[in-house]
């Protein structure tokens, strides 16, 4: 059997050139139908077909008619290909396609994004667009994934020395057995608790200084994601005790609406489970052992807490001043999951309602 006409070669598809275009015109005009046009030029049908469509433009022709009717029209039109047409179509599509760098369309945006995470407020690439996206401060925007793609390229003032470092997820242990318990089990909690649409469910955890001296407390809003911090200076358990009933004289009737319930880790300065819930004025649960995971929220926000006070840092000079100025740094930052709007601006509104209740 013969194989003269077979090739094992990879067919290379070129776009029609000007000499195609021409003659392509050549035969159209002459009548001759795309089918036999796309033998004659070796091209697909299809090749042909969008090529007329690309370089066709409309005429018209004056009608000759004796007829006495006044439906008649005058004039008709009609498509018609010229391969100039088709030609500067061509060019001009080929200019306009591939990827462009955004970068000069968007430096408004990029000094406001650059501004943002070298000034004090310290704020993520993510929140500084998505903010600017909310605000609709700018006719032009881009992604989050670009512009991190512009600071690995350097293209832009920010380095990647400059930036917070990155959340490193763990894999879950499996869950080991506690033989004390302190009190009643994340999995006694409601399990719509979980979906996070009901305001006042909070987890705490603790936070330890240097030489493990010095101790402090977070309470963080699973809903609204606002924080709370306390320097209470050691870790007996009767602090968390303190700290909920300095929270009950300040928010008075409405504190069990505000705090429904609160979930900690298993640290021994959480163990007055009785003192922390105090004749029914909160529901306290107990996360499993070696599972940060079912504090994730908490978790998260001690991570920002430690950008400012890092591992290894002396609790002896930190000041109240300075705690609420990290506390209101991180309620005030905008938040993806929320929109970009701050967890400080939630959480007021969640209490606003409740005292208008």
């Amino acid at each position: 059997m013969s194989q003269n006409n077979n090739t094992t070669k990879r067919e290379k598809f070129q776009h029609l050139n000007l000499e195609e275009r021409k003659i392509l015109q050549r035969l159209l005009h002459k009548g001759v139908s795309q089918a036999d046009i796309s033998r004659v030029l070796y091209r697909h049908k299809s090749t042909i077909s969008r090529e007329v469509a690309r370089g066709s433009v409309i005429q018209k022709k004056k009608i000759n008619s004796n007829c006495k009717r006044i439906d008649i029209p005058l004039e008709e039109t009609y498509k018609k290909y010229f391969f100039d047409v088709g030609d500067r179509n061509y060019k001009k599509n080929r200019h306009n396609c591939g990827a462009k760098c955004k970068i000069l369309e968007n430096m408004e945006l990029i000094e406001f994004v650059e501004k943002m995470i070298f000034s004090s407020k310290k704020w993520s690439p993510d929140a500084a667009i998505g903010h600017a996206n909310v605000e609709k401060m700018f006719k032009n925007t881009i992604s989050t994934k670009t512009f991190y793609n512009w600071i690995d390229a350097g293209l832009v003032k920010v380095k990647n020395i400059d930036l917070l470092l990155k959340v490193k997820r763990k894999i879950r242990s499996k869950i080991k057995t506690r033989k004390k318990i302190l009190g009643k089990s994340i999995e006694e909690r409601p399990k719509d608790i979980e979906t996070r649409e009901e305001f006042g469910h909070w987890e705490g955890d603790g936070i330890i200084g240097k030489n493990h001296k010095g101790h402090i407390i977070t309470l963080v809003e699973r809903k609204s994601g606002v924080g709370l911090i306390f320097n209470v200076f050691d870790r007996q358990d009767d602090k968390i005790v303190n700290v909920l009933d300095l929270l009950e004289r300040k928010y008075g009737k409405h504190f069990s609406k505000i705090f429904k319930s609160i979930t900690f880790d298993n640290g021994t300065e959480f163990s007055n489970s009785t003192g922390m819930e105090n004749n029914n004025r909160t529901d306290v649960y107990y996360a499993h052992p070696s599972s940060p995971w079912e504090r994730g929220i908490n978790e998260n926000w001690n991570g920002i807490v430690r950008r400012f006070i890092p591992k290894g840092t002396s609790f002896e000079t930190l000041s109240f001043e300075k705690l609420e100025r990290i506390n209101m740094w991180i309620n005030t930052m905008p938040r993806k999951r929320f929109g970009y709007k701050t967890p400080q601006d939630l959480f007021n509104k969640e209490i606003n309602d409740i005292i208008a209740s």
